[in-house]
């Protein structure tokens, strides 16, 4: 004899299969993320890929004085000479050093540009050795040869520069610096900055 079909189990398994098939669509539903959530965390992902975040800053005198000197003081050496930089209608340095036991004040004045890898280079028009005018490749020479100014502040006393390296003088905050335009005449100064980016893996 055939067996009676049991109507209720039947009914009980396509209950079953319904519910465990809905479920799952929801799952799938809920952990597939849609078109427009893909699309921002590949946008994150290229983002944060890079290592840096890129911005131009444009300044005027007094807000790169401030910027170079705060990055000279984080960066000058314990007993090396101690200086500060002012743009007005020309680049100037003023410090002290010592010559013979003695504190002396000096002044460099200087016309600024930008090289080619977008650091500033400080062209030597007159320096004064407190009342004293002396010959800037002589003042630039002596100073090369009797102190570390640091890989940042390179002097060519031939040529009677000073070339200040941007990303050196950052160096110690990871921070990247390259000049886009330096004209005193205009207030025209324009660096690119590059800010290093947090791991965030």
């Amino acid at each position: 004899m055939d067996k009676k079909v049991n109507g209720w189990k039947w009914a009980f398994i396509v209950l079953l299969g319904a519910i465990l098939g809905l479920t799952l669509f929801l799952w799938l539903k809920v952990t597939t993320p849609s078109q427009d959530q893909q699309a921002l965390t590949n946008k994150e992902q290229n983002t944060t890929s890079k290592k840096y975040a890129d911005l131009n800053v444009a300044m005027n005198k007094e807000q790169l004085s401030a910027a170079v000197n705060y990055y000279l003081q984080q960066n000058q050496k314990q007993g090396s000479i101690k200086y500060r930089f002012i743009l007005d209608n020309s680049a100037i340095l003023m410090g002290t050093t010592k010559i013979l036991g003695k504190n002396v004040s000096f002044t460099l004045y200087t016309q600024p540009k930008l090289d080619k890898e977008g650091n500033i280079q400080l062209k030597a028009r007159s320096v004064a050795i407190g009342s004293l005018n002396a010959p800037p490749n002589f003042v630039l020479g002596y100073i090369k040869n009797n102190y570390d100014l640091g890989a940042w502040a390179t002097i060519d006393a031939k040529k009677e520069t000073i070339t200040l390296d941007l990303d050196q003088l950052t160096k110690k905050q990871g921070i990247k610096i390259k000049g886009r335009s330096l004209d005193l005449s205009k207030n025209d100064l324009n660096f690119d900055v590059s800010f290093p980016l947090e791991n965030t893996n």
